[in-house]
This record gives structure tokens, C-alpha cells and sequence, in this order.
């Protein structure tokens, strides 16, 4: 049996239209574009190979009609939140997000983990680095314009360092936004228009399309 990845997910999406289950047949295609499938291969290798399975199944009659049906609706929707996934990575590369931490700050695991997921959700993101004081990192603001800037605070008092380096930043790029995070944030630093506070790295990417969209809006 062949266990590459392609072949494993597109044995996936064939047991979930097999056995009508919508909610399994889009994890499996959210894996193929976390594999970074392109659209041709997932159409190509994991949807129509599961398509004809079906096909032969009901020609066969070992599926009724009704179940053939069920798979060909559940591969309509699938298709379409294939085209909206790559609509959202095509428009999430005209963006960048830079991440820093500020002065005092030189803990950057999470900024890093942040920064990954941003990457592979599409952003241009630019990892500035650990312990930068305020003046720098405007300097370097003024210089990239990023649309979001991703600022992290672990230790004792990170906060006031956080709105001080924020406070530079406004002053060099008035349009950008900013995501803060980690555990040494307080209540002093609230979010707020153009302030995303996001306490899990899993919430960045959802953080920074909502801070991209009401940007685009204003």
C-alpha cells in the first residue's frame, strides 16, 4: 500500500464521502493544503480518485443512488472551501506581519511558534527578533510598513515596555495594527481599535485577518 501523505489523505476523503461525513472530508482537505497541495493535486490525486470510487460503487450497486448523491454534495462544498482557502492565502501575501519583542523581552519560542503559523497561513511575516528597543524596531517599522506587528511580553513589567514600544511605532507608521501577547501582559494593555490581545498562539492568524479586514475598511 502506498502511505504518502497524497494517498493517505485521499483515502481519508474517500472513507468520509463513504460514509457521508462532511465535517472528515474537509479535515482531509484542510490537511492536503496544510501539506501545501496545490489546487491541481488536490483535484487531481485526493478528490477525483475518490469521485470515481464512488462512481463505480453505485454502477456496481453496492451504494445506492442516495449515498452517490450525498458524496457528490459533500464534494461540491469542499470545492468551494478549497477556492475560498486559496482565495485567503493569495490575498494574506499582500500583507506583512512583523514580530518582535521589545527591550527586557528575550523569551521568543512563542514569537517564533506565532510566527510559523502566520507563515503558513499566508502572511509575509518578518521575525524581527528577541530584546529590541523601541527606537529600533520603529525605525525597522518605517522601513518594512507592516500591516500588523506581533509583540510579545513573558516577563515582570513587559507591559509598559509593550506600550512603549507601541507608542514609537504609532508615531513611524500610523496604519499599522498590533497583536500582543504572552504572560507577562496586565491589565494595563487592553485590546481596543487596532489592538488584538490574543492569549493562545492558535488565535494569531484569526487576530490578524479581523485587524487586515477593519483596516481595509476604514
Amino acid at each position: 500500500m502506498d502511505d504518502s501523505p497524497v494517498k493517505k489523505i485521499g483515502r481519508a476523503y474517500a472513507e468520509a464521502l463513504l460514509s457521508g461525513d462532511e465535517v472528515a472530508a474537509e479535515v482531509a482537505i484542510r490537511e492536503a493544503l496544510a501539506a501545501k497541495l496545490s489546487s491541481s493535486q488536490i483535484d487531481e490525486e485526493v478528490i477525483a480518485p475518490a469521485m470515481w470510487l464512488i462512481g463505480e460503487l453505485w454502477q456496481r450497486r453496492e451504494i445506492s443512488v442516495a449515498e452517490e448523491h450525498i458524496a457528490t454534495e459533500i464534494s461540491i462544498r469542499v470545492l468551494a472551501l478549497q477556492r475560498e482557502a486559496q482565495r485567503l492565502m493569495r490575498e494574506r501575501r499582500e500583507h506583512m506581519v512583523m514580530l518582535a519583542a521589545p527591550s527586557g523581552e528575550h523569551h521568543v519560542v512563542a514569537l517564533r511558534m506565532v510566527g510559523n503559523l502566520l507563515w503558513e497561513a499566508g502572511y509575509d511575516a518578518v521575525m524581527v527578533g528577541a530584546d529590541v528597543p523601541a527606537e529600533a524596531l520603529a525605525s525597522a517599522a518605517h522601513s518594512h510598513q507592516p500591516d500588523v506587528l506581533c509583540l510579545s511580553a513573558t516577563m515582570a513589567g513587559g507591559s509598559d515596555q509593550l506600550l512603549i514600544a507601541i507608542h514609537q511605532v504609532q508615531r513611524a507608521c500610523p496604519a499599522t495594527s498590533y497583536i500582543v501577547g504572552g504572560r507577562g501582559l496586565t491589565s494595563r494593555l487592553q485590546p481596543g481599535a487596532g489592538i488584538a490581545v490574543c492569549e493562545r498562539v492558535s488565535d494569531v492568524v484569526g487576530a490578524a485577518d479581523a485587524l487586515i479586514k477593519r483596516a481595509d475598511r476604514n
